[in-house]
């Protein structure tokens, strides 16, 4: 017993390329997954609004009574097909919400110049038409 030879195991190293398969073929199944059922997700939902439409003296007075809030920069205003200036009050208050990040949620107000009698507008984004009215 002079020299004993030590052989090489290699046993480990299968088990080893076994597992980097197995691991490989399991992310590849996630990626697929991600990419079939990220396909399946609803498009983008137009927002909602309920308005009631006042009309004073020299202006017209729209009241979000409910539904989605919509952000300020995303308003218009139209009458005739001329975008028309307009101020949102926010949840009634008496300051008007110049940030363009200002939302017209619940209880806010939007106030713009009353049109001739009879002039339609409309109050949209650029996605939906929220309402539209009839000047009396």
């Amino acid at each position: 017993m002079c020299c004993r030879r030590t052989r090489d195991r290699e046993d480990a190293v299968t088990e080893l390329v076994g597992e980097m398969l197995m691991l490989t073929i399991v992310l590849i199944l996630m990626a697929v997954f991600a990419a079939t059922a990220s396909s399946y997700l609803p498009p983008a939902r137009e927002p909602s609004v309920t308005i009631r439409q006042d009309v004073t003296g020299a202006a017209v007075i729209l009241h979000h009574k409910g539904g989605d809030a919509v952000p300020k920069s995303e308003l218009r205003i139209t009458v005739g097909g001329l975008e028309k200036e307009y101020s949102l009050y926010v949840f009634g208050s008496p300051w008007e919400a110049t940030e363009p990040d200002s939302l017209f949620d619940l209880g806010g107000n939007i106030t713009f110049t009353r049109p001739d009698p009879g002039s339609t507008f409309r109050l949209s984004t650029s996605r939906v038409v929220l309402y539209s009215g009839v000047v009396p």
